[in-house]
């Protein structure tokens, strides 16, 4: 096991019967995630047994959004199993940490996950547990987000033979409260547990994901059983950002009648995919509307600037038209009287000028200023 900078094995994560640490397979030298049971623990009645059924099950699952199980073994009286250690968080996390989830993603999300659904269902697999706690989201090296389902500890195993033994270790109830399923509230012997319980789980998710909240909570197992059968509080979900197509699609998920869901996890893969693909285009409709209608407005601002900065700068133009300025006579000869008309005949184109209209004439001072200037 890997340490960290107290010297203590990293811990990942630590459920009722065990705790999952960070390590190295020093032959493969690659990181993985060891779970473990504790000698003591593991000498408890079905707990060894629970542990390898866990590990068996989800080693049966090949999948890249199932946490793929690569050993299992016991030693010194500690069971344990290696899998893949999955670089992410939690979806409980994830909506603790931000909120609950935009649309678009909650929906890749549950797509992902529906696929999980779909190999486990493949292998004859219930995961019996499916929760935001028990689904992780990580990033490919592209930034692309991968759901992973992990902890199959009280899977069943879809297969007569396998069923009888494995049982017999499970008494009570089993899942978590609030993400169960209706049947699995029932004795074990009078409703049957298959892919159509983990489908109500997921349902169970999608709302967590959309407004960090679970449909239905109690005091009891009661309480929450009772609640199942009232109307779904959608006042939970803010009905106006949820469109009309989700809410019927979480409808059927929740339907407290098994045959009122989806009939398997292919058939909620096909309903999810169709809704994923559909508002993922409309948001990026409105995006690119959104950078058309920025681009647009961009483009209007600068042409009024421009317009702006023309017409000041023509107005401008135009007064330096419609001014003038003469300069006066300079007496060439040695006649001093010259001067006097010199200055005579200035005045007089003075006075003509600034008879015309629209134009300005500048005084005499501006015109000896000038031609000290120059």
């Amino acid at each position: 096991m890997e340490v960290g900078a107290d010297g203590f094995p990293i811990e990942l994560g630590a459920g009722a019967i065990a705790i999952t640490y960070r390590a190295r397979d020093t032959v493969l030298n690659s990181v993985v995630a060891l779970k473990v049971i504790d000698r003591k623990v593991a000498k408890m009645p079905g707990v060894r047994s629970r542990f390898l059924r866990e590990a068996r099950a989800a080693a049966q699952i090949h999948h890249p959004n199932v946490a793929r199980v690569t050993h299992y073994g016991e030693q010194d009286g500690e069971c344990f199993y290696v899998m893949e250690l999955v670089e992410g968080e939690t979806l409980e996390a994830k909506v603790r940490r931000e909120g609950p989830m935009p649309l678009a993603l909650a929906l890749e999300v549950i797509e992902q996950a529906a696929r999980a659904l779909a190999a486990a269902e493949a292998c004859g697999v219930v995961h019996r547990d499916i929760k935001p706690s028990n689904i992780m989201l990580e990033s490919d090296p592209s930034g692309a987000s991968i759901v992973k389902v992990i902890d199959y500890g009280i899977a069943k195993i879809l297969d007569p033979e396998a069923e009888r033994g494995a049982e017999q270790t499970q008494t009570g109830f089993i899942g978590t409260p609030a993400f169960a399923s209706p049947e699995q509230f029932a004795p074990s012997e009078q409703t049957k547990i298959d892919t159509r319980s983990d489908i109500y789980s997921l349902g169970v998710t999608f709302w967590y994901l959309l407004s960090g909240r679970v449909p239905f909570v109690g005091r009891t197992l009661n309480d929450i059983r009772l609640r199942q059968t009232e109307p779904l509080p959608t006042e939970q979900l803010k009905v106006g950002d949820v469109p009309a197509r989700i809410l019927a699609l979480l409808k059927s998920m929740l339907a407290p009648d098994p045959k009122d869901r989806p009939q398997s996890a292919r058939e909620l893969l096909s309903a999810v995919h169709r809704c994923y693909t559909k508002f993922s285009t409309e948001a990026r409709s409105r995006r690119r509307r959104f950078a058309v209608a920025t681009a647009g407005a961009v483009l209007v601002i600068a042409a009024i600037a421009i317009g702006a900065w023309l017409y000041q700068h023509a107005q401008f133009s135009g007064q330096m038209e419609r001014s003038i300025a003469v300069l006066p006579f300079e007496n060439l000869s040695d006649d001093e009287e010259n001067a006097y008309l010199a200055e005579a005949i200035q005045n007089e184109i003075l006075t003509r000028l600034s008879k015309i209209g629209d134009l300005r004439v500048i005084s005499r001072y501006v015109d000896a200023a000038l031609q000290e200037q120059a």
